[in-house]
């Protein structure tokens, strides 16, 4: 499955009727209420950075409807090197976030934490492959860092860092 989702960061954009079901993950760590998809309004924007030696952007939408839809693109010396997509929405009392690698369906990853404060959240998937874990936090006004990590080929524990700048 490793090749299903990459390990660059992970995208979506397109709805899904059915509900997918999650394998057994940590509780989530809450400090009150559940989260609702209008926590996350703060990464709406265009965000800019440099993975490697590609170059990534990806579009975040707005709240509205429910969900927050991303489309992102990869380019490495002016020519196209990837896309992905990306859904967060709300499923019950659960926010989910499903990767779209390269327009390819993937596995779903519930919210295991959140910070209001820090506005951080973390999705898990413990029974994927690789990723495990993605999270993402507003360092700042203009800055978004993501964080796809996970077991590596080898075993160990892999991280891929994406710090991004509003555009």
């Amino acid at each position: 499955m490793r090749g299903v989702v990459s390990s660059s960061l992970l995208l979506v954009l397109f709805s899904s009727s059915s509900v997918p079901r999650f394998p057994a993950s940590p509780p989530p760590s809450f400090q009150a209420s559940p989260p609702q998809i209008t926590d996350l309004s703060w990464l709406e924007g265009v965000w800019r950075g440099k993975i490697g030696g590609r170059e990534f952007e990806a579009h975040y939408t707005g709240v509205d409807g429910g969900q927050i839809l991303s489309a992102s693109k990869y380019t490495e010396n002016g020519k196209p090197a990837g896309f992905e997509f990306e859904r967060f929405e709300q499923q019950g009392d659960t926010l989910v976030l499903t990767p779209f690698p390269e327009g390819k369906s993937s596995v779903s990853f519930p919210l295991t934490e959140y910070d209001p404060k820090a506005k951080r959240v973390v999705f898990e998937n413990l029974a994927h492959d690789f990723p495990t874990r993605i999270s993402y936090q507003r360092a700042s006004g203009n800055r978004l860092t993501i964080l796809v990590s996970g077991p590596g080929e080898d075993g160990k524990e892999q991280v891929l860092t994406y710090d991004l700048q509003r555009k």
